[in-house]
């Protein structure tokens, strides 16, 4: 009997504990963390807002105008699709299309909350300036 009610105990401490971490899952809005008010009413995609679908893939939404150039050379702001994956809670892994390609980008999860979520890339764990800030859409 005491072990049915422990077994029980624990498996309700799971299922709460569970309920209570913060997804990934969902639309965000890369922003200046140093201004103070931010723009997350408009749920339309903008440049850099992240996509993280629950079936793995990632959607980076890139800018239309490079995509559609017609000027020669450079561009920088292109889309990027791919699959994630989280490892140990807090490493996110981006892996790049085509997966032939096997480019990825890495970051550490600084901090995930409901309406927040503030990665830094992995490659240089110290750099605290570079900190990419996303707010939930």
């Amino acid at each position: 009997m005491i072990t049915k009610i422990i077994i029980s105990l624990l498996f309700s401490c799971l299922f709460i504990h569970a309920q209570s971490q913060t997804s990934l899952i969902g639309k965000w809005r890369r922003v200046n963390p140093t201004l103070s008010n931010q723009d997350t009413t408009n749920k339309q995609l903008k440049w850099g807002d992240l996509e993280i679908p629950i079936d793995s893939t990632f959607h980076i939404e890139g800018d239309t105008s490079t995509r559609n150039s017609t000027i020669p050379g450079w561009h920088s702001g292109d889309e990027y699709n791919g699959t994630w994956q989280l490892h140990d809670s807090n490493r996110l892994t981006f892996w790049m299309e085509p997966k032939e390609s096997t480019m990825f980008l890495w970051f550490i999860i600084i901090k995930l909350t409901k309406d927040k979520l503030i990665l830094r890339l992995g490659f240089d764990k110290s750099d605290k300036k570079h900190d990419i800030t996303y707010l939930r859409l």
